[in-house]
């Protein structure tokens, strides 16, 4: 037999397909409809796991070679440049580095073996949430590719393309990442599986942005088609209603690019490494939520962080958009509404420094006052007064006397007084100071009454004498020199009354 008249092998003229858009509608809702019955199991399931697997930051710090505040930024930065190269599917970036972390908090990490131990928490990272093509699908190997979409396919990346971009054969050889594998799976206790932040963040149509993208081709091409029979009776309205649905499907791949651009951002950020992660997603929603006026929410059930924690986590992630990598901003310049996303934050920032400079400038400008004297001053004594009067003045926790016995300031001196009424006295109020007889001291220092021992049993005991730092001895006068010695002036101190109720 001649070659000429041998038959040609089997050439394959197969080609992708593109996945069906009704078929991948049915099965998200399908799938929504069957977690709605477990949805509350599965988010305490996710928040448990993630809480028991999340990196210790303070062992981290302790890393002899590997100081995350001087290393952090350039192995991130290698493990996010190593995953573009090996074109793994989306979220595996996160999940490689999240993997390192935990390293870190239970092993010391040389420098030289940095990019062995990244290397191969990708390499683990790629096989356990490798991608499928398939939505509910998570096995790992792809059911084929006959389709495209709605998901990327699987990317797990060889041995070969590790060692070189690690370094080389020179430093490495793939024996060393099989032999890594196995440390680090003994180490995290073959636990490597975790919850991924995109559990949170995107829900389960948004992991379908090729199907979002087939669709705005298929709107383009039924634009274009419209505008070939603009002469017929219902192209104009034709033409609004693709408008209208194009703006809202560029608004949906908008949102899913910047919440992708969020998680990959998050994971240079390691003060986020304090909280957990469902307090993470939260920051992320809170910045969108800020900037776009929109109101989103967690996918999972989650707990509410304190106002602290929001904060703090929102402060991180404005900060951290506008230090944006610039190999993160590069990835990314490309997607729809991220660039302008960046720019926007920006001036969120400007703007907010400016009020807080404004704020603390008006501040500054304002005389500081100590005391405001009462709108309404205190009456006169009256000059044959034997008791002491009420104040009239406002109460106040920050006075420096107390109108009210009961409520006294802070810096209200204690005084004690004895509470048997005076005979005779205005409104029966208790001894005080200008109800109390005239005391004498002798020149040993003894306080000796000038009442006569016979007429001792009909007078209250004599109190104490009453001093205040800074003051002069007060003592009390008789009614017979009550004119020489009562002021009609105000006086500094003004005594708890036992009685306060009864003086009408």
């Amino acid at each position: 037999m001649s070659p000429a008249t041998v038959p040609a092998g089997l050439i394959v003229n197969a080609k992708q397909k593109y996945y069906p858009i009704e078929l991948s509608n049915a099965e998200l809702l399908a799938h929504y409809e069957t977690v709605q019955d477990y949805h509350h199991e599965i988010s305490e399931n996710v928040l448990e796991h993630s809480s028991r697997v999340k990196p210790d930051p303070k062992l981290i710090d302790q890393q002899p070679e590997m100081n995350p505040i001087q290393t952090r930024s350039i192995i991130v930065s290698f493990a996010f440049e190593l995953s573009l190269k090996t074109r793994v599917t989306n979220g595996i970036f996160f999940h490689t580095i999240r993997l390192y972390d935990r390293y870190c908090s239970k092993r010391v990490v040389l420098r030289d073996q940095s990019k062995l131990v990244i290397g191969t928490c990708l390499w683990l990272a790629a096989k356990t949430w490798g991608g499928c093509n398939h939505i509910i699908n998570n096995v790992v190997v792809p059911t084929g590719g006959r389709f495209y979409g709605p998901n990327p396919r699987a990317r797990i990346p060889r041995l070969s393309e590790l060692v070189h971009y690690c370094g080389g054969s020179h430093l490495f050889d793939e024996s060393m990442f099989a032999q890594m594998e196995r440390n680090i799976l003994d180490t995290l206790s073959w636990d490597i599986y975790e919850p991924m932040i995109n559990d949170y963040v995107l829900n389960v149509d948004e992991n379908c942005l090729i199907q979002y993208e087939l669709y705005k081709k298929q709107l383009e091409h039924s634009r274009r088609y419209a505008t070939s029979k603009r002469d017929s009776q219902d192209s104009a309205a034709t033409e609004d209603d693709l408008s209208e649905e194009d703006q809202d499907l560029n608004a949906k791949i908008q949102l899913i690019n910047i919440k992708t651009f969020l998680i990959d951002l998050s994971v240079w950020q390691y003060d986020l490494l304090k909280y957990e992660v469902f307090e993470a997603s939260h920051g992320i929603f809170s910045i969108i939520n800020e900037l776009m006026q929109q109101d989103l929410a967690p996918v999972l059930l989650t707990p509410i962080p304190t106002p602290s924690h929001e904060a703090a986590v929102l402060n991180i992630f404005v900060n951290a958009v506008i230090d944006c990598p610039p190999e993160l901003l590069d990835a990314y310049q490309n997607k729809l509404g991220v660039l302008q996303f960046v720019a926007q934050v920006k001036d969120y920032h400007l703007a907010l420094h400016k009020k807080l400079q404004l704020a603390a400038a008006m501040d500054l400008s304002k005389s500081s006052t100590f005391y405001e004297p009462p709108s309404i001053p205190s009456p006169t004594y009256s000059q044959r007064s034997n008791c002491t009067p009420l104040r009239t003045t406002s109460n106040s926790e920050n006075s420096v006397f107390s109108s009210v016995s009961n409520q006294q300031s802070p810096l209200t001196p204690q005084i004690y007084s004895f509470c048997v009424p005076k005979q005779n006295s205005v409104g029966g109020s208790t001894t005080s100071v200008n109800s109390i007889s005239k005391v004498a001291r002798d020149r040993d220092g003894c306080e000796v009454s000038v009442i006569g021992a016979e007429d001792k049993e009909n007078h209250d005991p004599v109190p104490h004498r009453v001093k205040f730092p800074g003051h002069n001895n007060f003592y009390g006068v008789t009614d017979d020199e009550s004119n020489i010695c009562n002021s009609n002036r105000s006086s500094l101190v003004s005594l708890a009354l036992g009685n306060m109720n009864s003086l009408v």
